[in-house]
């Protein structure tokens, strides 16, 4: 199945910032051409070094490769 990204959702810990060896998290949320929607997560740099944001098409073959 083909997903359009609807909404992304990139982590912010504020001043605190984040532990020693946490990896922050991008939340997106997907939704199909028959309105199928699903929400997933991967390393925030991933989805920068992936080129994902808005508007983006991904697969359930790039889904199961790279998130959660």
């Amino acid at each position: 199945m083909i997903y359009t990204i609807t909404d992304l959702t990139e982590p912010d810990n504020g001043c605190e910032g984040f532990m020693p060896g946490e990896e922050p998290m991008a939340t997106l949320k997907l939704r199909s051409g028959d309105g199928t929607e699903r929400i997933v997560k991967l390393p925030d740099i991933l989805a920068y070094r992936l080129k994902w944001d808005t508007g983006v098409t991904v697969t359930d073959e790039d889904i199961e490769k790279y998130c959660e």
